[in-house]
């Protein structure tokens, strides 16, 4: 299958995934760190699962990356955090617009570490993706909002970072394979730093969460394998990462219908608009 067609289903099941984080983190009650282990965890086996029934799973050869998975390992347990908490404050579609300044850092990095292209246009895509953020937030925040904001730019700083490192890592690793271990990995993490929190894991283990939780876990074990799937058919970091950012114009439409998320749509529109352009051009 080529690099685009797996974009593509990338993009797709994103959208639909970040629908079901705000639905799951909708609640007063819902912890961040708690949902985030749980999440890391079912990650990790729904992509443990998808590995073994293609025939995909080896286990790695850490020679000389053992430093790049606890990194990765680390950056990830960031992003999926920072993630949970922003989206708690955010509508689905600001977290999307917000966290697409991921594919600058991955494009810088990608330039700088992967010795990949620079160019004007990739410099004007990068000012667009910074523009739409500034439209974004061109009103006057809430104090609870400006924190969302604060906690999406952190993931996104995270997961550029980390992707660009998961990229050194998958030219010698299998992407299902990878995809297991690094959605397990931070769960560990998490689990090691925040004991009381995983205590606090056994009261969202209801009939209703599960379900839900396990439906979103699928959909972004998809997405993430199809990612990675898409580098190892010969996508360019710094082209595969912004494209799959074209998921953005699809969350604020689906957040706009299903979660009835209509507040400043005509702003988050032209936001994701500008944004996609920017994406476009950088890659």
């Amino acid at each position: 299958m080529s690099w685009p067609i797996l974009a593509i289903i990338s993009i797709f099941t994103v959208s639909i995934a970040t629908l079901l984080e705000r639905v799951l983190m909708k609640g007063e009650e819902s912890d961040p760190i708690s949902y985030a282990i749980v999440f890391q965890f079912a990650l990790g086996l729904i992509s443990f699962v998808f590995a073994l029934l293609f025939g995909k799973f080896v286990l790695p050869n850490l020679e000389g990356l053992t430093l790049r998975f606890i990194l990765s390992a680390f950056l990830w347990a960031g992003a999926t955090v920072f993630s949970f908490k922003a989206i708690k404050t955010l509508s689905a579609g600001e977290l999307t617009i917000l966290t697409t300044s991921s594919s600058v850092i991955a494009m810088l990095l990608g330039v700088i570490f992967l010795k990949e292209l620079f160019s004007l246009k990739i410099a004007i895509g990068a000012l667009l993706v910074f523009l739409s953020i500034w439209i974004l937030n061109s009103k006057k925040l809430s104090f609870n909002s400006k924190q969302g904001v604060m906690f999406a730019l952190i993931s996104a700083f995270c997961a550029g970072i980390a992707v660009v490192n998961d990229a050194f890592i998958l030219k010698t690793y299998e992407a299902f394979s990878y995809t297991a271990i690094m959605s397990i990995l931070p769960g560990v993490i998490l689990s090691l730093l925040f004991p009381k929190k995983l205590a606090k894991t056994k009261e969202l283990l209801n009939p209703k969460s599960i379900k839900l939780m396990f439906i979103f876990c699928l959909f972004y074990s998809i997405q993430a394998i199809t990612y990675y799937l898409a580098f190892q058919n010969g996508a360019p970091v710094s082209q595969l990462s912004p494209l799959t950012k074209s998921s953005i114009v699809l969350t604020v439409i689906l957040g706009a219908i299903f979660l009835n998320e209509r507040k400043d749509l005509m702003r988050k529109i032209i936001a994701s608009l500008v944004v996609t352009n920017g994406a476009i051009l950088l890659g």
